[in-house]
């Protein structure tokens, strides 16, 4: 990296060197640029959720947050996203999966395709990444099936994302990551507001996947 010393020898050289520092400058400045992603609305959306809710405190939770490991993910850079690329997109992230080293791959579509379809579809993947032994876990969030009609009030807060943008997400992880976790909330007493049957759907079927 050039020091101020080092930069002024330059421009007060010759113009060669002048020409060779502006040329450093802009450079400089077109890679700042390219780091500068401008961010989909659907992914402000969700970033500004996780941090509004997701990561704050719940009475209803024991005192921890709807999701007690967002935020690090956010801090270590760990989460990565994939945007209205369809269903062939989605099957595109489950088989890259391993590749990579997220902790999280957000799946989002606003072209909503049938809950039911939806639903099964990652069913199907969770089943067969069991059975072939890869550690992955598909999770299916549908706007025509939300947390208040699974029996989940406590987890719905209208007023930390934008109404006017409906969109369906999967979150693409790991599934020892997810049942650790589930483990050392269990103990906390994280679940004791949960209905039975999400919780058995949450938290058993997943461990039952992960047993093989």
């Amino acid at each position: 990296m050039l020091t101020r010393h080092k930069l002024l020898s330059l421009w007060n050289n010759e113009p060669k060197q002048r020409e060779r520092l502006r040329q450093l400058v802009y450079t400089a400045s077109l890679s700042n640029h390219r780091k500068r992603k401008p961010v989909h609305p659907v992914e402000a959306d969700i970033r500004k959720w996780s941090h509004e809710f997701l990561e704050v405190p719940n009475e209803k939770l024991n005192g921890l947050p709807p999701c007690p490991y967002a935020k690090q993910a956010w801090l270590d850079n760990k989460v990565v996203f994939s945007i209205n690329t369809g269903v062939d997109g989605l099957a595109k992230e489950v088989a890259n999966f391993e590749s990579h080293d997220y902790d999280i791959v957000v799946w989002a579509s606003q072209y909503l395709p049938e809950m039911e379809y939806l639903d099964g579809w990652c069913d199907g993947v969770n089943e067969a990444m069991s059975i072939a032994g890869k550690d992955m876990h598909l999770m299916v969030f549908h706007p025509d099936y939300d947390a208040q009609e699974a029996g989940l009030d406590f987890l719905v807060d209208e007023d930390s994302t934008d109404e006017g943008l409906v969109y369906c997400m999967v979150f693409v992880q790991r599934l020892s990551t997810l049942d650790d976790a589930a483990l050392s909330l269990e103990k906390s007493g994280y679940y004791e507001h949960f209905p039975e049957e999400v919780y058995k759907s949450l938290v058993l079927d997943r461990r039952e996947l992960r047993n093989g």
